[in-house]
């Protein structure tokens, strides 16, 4: 039996790339419900009508035949065009079969198993919740159970996080009304946390546990960059997470891992290698040949994003850098907004980088900005 369940294949097979293939006569209209597309020959074997009486709404999924009253989803499209009848095995197969075709690509889950190791996080409940329930603030925008369990996102209502002060005294911090945000090193070892606030009344949007190593030498989701040859680096956990959500929903874009940077930098120099340039020679190691950088769309982002460019560039990775709309972050622009950005990103080079910071593609809309605060 295929591994595709009825709601993917509901999802993601593209009736009109179906029809194509099969050279089945249709064309686009638009009815009460939308998009609609009107097919010329009913799929029902004991209809097959060809007077183009056979509409299937590209919005609910859901089609039927005006002449013999028969209904179907897309699961039963192919299945009565095939003729299957009750051989469900061959229908998803074929569903199996043609998604291949398109192109289509599994949404990535996580891959690599993760181990807390000796840290122990604050009083919290992973999210979703035992009941399926998810926050509010993050269904507001758009990460829902599926973003949640892929980060490993937790909810911690009353928590603290305790640590020794340089007297060696127990003090604590409160993490209370915060998601947790886990960072994991790449071998899937938890190795700190962010708590980000939900009150918006708290002095720091995101908190950081006292003691523990500071997030800027690790990749947040580089432990899940396996089976894959092409990154694309996020600033904040919710950039990460937007980007995620972005590529799901495109195919093509499935393969591509977010990973994120911790804010516009790139952390290199440590004698160890323990920085992030060191953690980037070891994705390399693992076949990783290409990172598309996509910052917030501002000067100094960018230039920050050219910096990091040219380090990544100097250890033989391919290096791309994506341009967002001025001031905004993936977490703030539509999932269309973000890969129309990755797809448009252009590459690193010494002459690029030289033509960026002559000519910085966001100065002009600061200088409005700025022009019109003095008014």
């Amino acid at each position: 039996m295929s591994k595709l369940s009825f709601a993917q294949i509901q999802d993601e097979l593209d009736m009109e790339f179906f029809l194509e293939r099969e050279s089945i006569s249709f064309r686009e209209t638009r009815g009460t419900s939308g998009v609609q597309l009107n097919i010329k020959t009913c799929p029902n074997p004991a209809c097959r009508d060809e007077r183009w009486r056979t509409y299937f709404g590209i919005d609910n999924g859901q089609g039927n035949c005006f002449v013999c009253g028969k209904s179907f989803n897309k699961v039963h499209f192919v299945n009565n065009y095939f003729d299957f009848g009750d051989n469900w095995r061959a229908t998803f197969q074929m569903c199996e079969e043609i998604l291949r075709d398109q192109g289509y690509r599994p949404k990535r889950k996580a891959m690599v198993r993760v181990e807390h190791g000796d840290v122990t996080l604050p009083v919290s409940d992973p999210l979703p919740l035992p009941d399926g329930s998810n926050l509010a603030y993050l269904e507001q925008r758009g990460f829902g159970p599926d973003i949640c369990k892929y980060f490993e996102l937790r909810w911690c209502q009353f928590g603290w996080w305790k640590f020794k002060d340089p007297d060696g005294n127990t003090q604590t911090q409160n993490f209370g009304d915060r998601v947790i945000i886990p960072v994991f090193d790449l071998d899937g070892t938890l190795k700190t946390f962010q708590g980000r606030d939900l009150t918006g009344e708290s002095a720091k949007k995101y908190l950081f546990p006292m003691e523990l190593p500071g997030t800027g030498r690790y990749l947040l989701n580089g432990h899940n960059a396996v089976a894959t040859d092409h990154v694309c680096m996020g600033e904040g956990a919710f950039d990460v997470a937007a980007i995620k959500l972005a590529f799901d929903e495109d195919p093509e874009l499935r393969h591509i891992v977010p990973i994120g940077s911790f804010g516009k930098h790139l952390s290199y120099g440590a004698p160890d290698g323990d920085d992030q340039l060191g953690r980037f020679l070891k994705l390399k190691a693992r076949g990783i040949t290409t990172v598309t950088i996509m910052w917030d769309g501002e000067v100094n982002a960018l230039l920050a994003a050219l910096d990091a460019a040219k380090v990544l560039s100097g250890i033989g990775l391919k290096v791309r850098i994506a341009l967002l709309p001025f001031e905004k972050d993936p977490n703030e622009v539509t999932g269309d907004v973000t890969r129309k950005a990755f797809y448009a990103a252009q590459l690193w080079t010494p002459a690029l980088d030289i033509r960026w910071r002559l000519r910085n593609p966001y100065a002009e809309d600061a200088k409005k900005k700025a022009a019109a605060a003095k008014e």
